[in-house]
Protein backbone atom coordinates (compact mmCIF):
# COMPACT_ATOMS: atom_id res chain seq x y z
CA UNK A 1 0.00 0.00 0.00
CA UNK A 2 1.07 3.77 -0.98
CA UNK A 3 2.05 6.00 1.73
CA UNK A 4 -0.91 8.19 2.63
CA UNK A 5 -2.89 6.52 0.17
CA UNK A 6 -6.07 4.96 2.03
CA UNK A 7 -7.24 0.94 1.52
CA UNK A 8 -9.74 -0.03 -0.44
CA UNK A 9 -12.19 -2.08 0.17
CA UNK A 10 -14.35 -4.28 -1.75
CA UNK A 11 -17.92 -3.48 -1.31
CA UNK A 12 -19.34 -6.77 -2.76
CA UNK A 13 -19.03 -8.50 0.99
CA UNK A 14 -21.53 -6.42 2.70
CA UNK A 15 -22.92 -8.81 5.41
CA UNK A 16 -24.82 -5.54 7.21
CA UNK A 17 -26.10 -4.01 4.46
CA UNK A 18 -24.55 -0.66 5.75
CA UNK A 19 -20.15 -1.00 5.31
CA UNK A 20 -18.21 -3.45 3.90
CA UNK A 21 -16.62 -6.52 5.91
CA UNK A 22 -13.19 -5.33 6.95
CA UNK A 23 -10.49 -7.34 5.59
CA UNK A 24 -6.77 -6.81 7.33
CA UNK A 25 -5.27 -8.97 4.25
CA UNK A 26 -2.15 -6.17 2.74
CA UNK A 27 -3.04 -3.97 5.49
CA UNK A 28 -1.01 -5.99 8.55
CA UNK A 29 1.75 -3.96 9.45
CA UNK A 30 1.24 -0.93 7.47
CA UNK A 31 0.55 2.46 8.90
CA UNK A 32 -1.83 5.23 7.70
CA UNK A 33 -0.54 8.35 7.16
CA UNK A 34 -3.08 11.60 6.68
CA UNK A 35 -0.86 14.43 5.22
CA UNK A 36 -2.52 16.56 3.03
CA UNK A 37 -5.72 14.93 3.94
CA UNK A 38 -8.70 17.24 4.99
CA UNK A 39 -10.47 15.96 8.19
CA UNK A 40 -14.05 16.68 9.52
CA UNK A 41 -15.23 15.83 13.05
CA UNK A 42 -18.44 14.78 14.32
CA UNK A 43 -19.96 13.85 17.17
CA UNK A 44 -22.81 11.14 17.21
CA UNK A 45 -25.21 9.64 20.38
CA UNK A 46 -25.50 5.98 21.05
CA UNK A 47 -26.93 4.47 24.21
CA UNK A 48 -25.72 0.48 25.11
CA UNK A 49 -23.33 0.48 21.99
CA UNK A 50 -26.51 1.31 19.70
CA UNK A 51 -26.43 4.42 17.72
CA UNK A 52 -29.36 7.05 17.96
CA UNK A 53 -27.98 9.73 15.31
CA UNK A 54 -25.74 8.36 13.08
CA UNK A 55 -27.59 8.61 10.16
CA UNK A 56 -28.90 12.46 10.32
CA UNK A 57 -25.13 13.10 11.42
CA UNK A 58 -23.79 11.23 8.45
CA UNK A 59 -25.92 12.90 6.36
CA UNK A 60 -25.07 16.62 7.90
CA UNK A 61 -21.30 15.95 7.61
CA UNK A 62 -21.64 14.96 3.96
CA UNK A 63 -23.63 17.85 3.16
CA UNK A 64 -20.70 19.93 4.70
CA UNK A 65 -17.93 18.12 3.26
CA UNK A 66 -19.66 18.40 -1.13
CA UNK A 67 -20.29 22.22 -0.37
CA UNK A 68 -16.37 22.60 0.85
CA UNK A 69 -15.99 20.52 -2.54
CA UNK A 70 -13.83 17.90 -0.42
CA UNK A 71 -15.59 14.78 -1.28
CA UNK A 72 -13.98 12.20 -2.91
CA UNK A 73 -15.13 8.67 -3.92
CA UNK A 74 -12.17 6.64 -3.57
CA UNK A 75 -10.69 8.80 -1.42
CA UNK A 76 -12.92 9.06 1.88
CA UNK A 77 -12.72 6.91 5.52
CA UNK A 78 -14.66 6.89 8.39
CA UNK A 79 -12.99 6.62 11.82
CA UNK A 80 -14.64 6.08 14.56
CA UNK A 81 -14.39 5.45 18.62
CA UNK A 82 -18.04 4.39 20.64
CA UNK A 83 -17.56 4.99 24.62
CA UNK A 84 -20.96 4.20 25.46
CA UNK A 85 -21.55 1.83 28.44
Amino acid sequence: MEVNALPRYDMSVNTTGCCPKFSPEGRDGQDLHFRNKMMVRAVTMSAMYVPLNMGRVFARMQQHIETAGAFGPDDTIVLSRDLSP
